[in-house]
């Protein structure tokens, strides 16, 4: 609902990106709003009605920029696999590279597109999904999502369904203008 929307938008307002797989080709697309009215815009000409992953962001590592906005390429078409991830949490190997971006832009660098380039139908895994899990651990979810529109959900049992939507927490969005104790949104329509 606008509502919903606009209480998710309240307490995320430093992004919002969406994935989508259609005909074997892998559609992303971002924003950094201004206003709500930005995100309903977005919201209608991108998400209403799609099978997808949708991420609104709160900033805790890197700069409020599209680069920082989820989702995030961890392999690419020229890579022979086009393969994106968002993520909700904070990671314990941080950003302390490059204070700019984000600590899931440095996650992928360093672990997840070195594991994948070679074979990267790994994601798809149990093994992949119980590596992960135990390396960012249980605070941390990702979506990861390919062209082929197969979706895998590290720490998915962390999160919670609503309306008929995954939801990666409680702590980041309200229905009615008052701050509930858990809940961010992640999730997929």
């Amino acid at each position: 609902t606008k509502e919903f929307i606009e209480g998710v938008y309240r307490l995320n307002q430093d992004g919002v990106g969406v994935m989508y797989a259609e005909n074997n080709s892998l559609f992303i697309n971002r924003i950094v709003p201004n206003r709500l009215e930005d995100v309903l815009t977005f919201w209608n000409e991108y998400i209403a009605e799609r099978d997808c992953v949708v991420h609104f962001r709160m900033k805790t590592h890197g700069d409020i920029d599209l680069r920082n906005c989820h989702p995030y390429q961890v392999l690419s078409a020229e890579d022979g696999y086009p393969l994106y991830l968002v993520h909700n949490g904070i990671l314990h190997t941080g950003n302390a590279a490059d204070k700019t971006r984000s600590d899931t832009d440095f996650y992928i660098q360093d672990y997840l597109r070195p594991m994948l380039l070679k074979n990267p139908e790994f994601f798809l895994t149990d093994a992949f999904e119980d590596l992960v899990s135990a390396h960012i651990g249980h605070g941390n979810k990702f979506v990861l999502m390919d062209a082929y529109g197969n979706r895998v959900t590290v720490n998915e049992q962390q999160g919670v369904q609503h309306q008929g939507a995954w939801l990666s927490n409680t702590y980041a969005w309200d229905t009615d203008g008052t701050e509930h104790e858990t809940k961010r949104y992640l999730g997929s329509y």
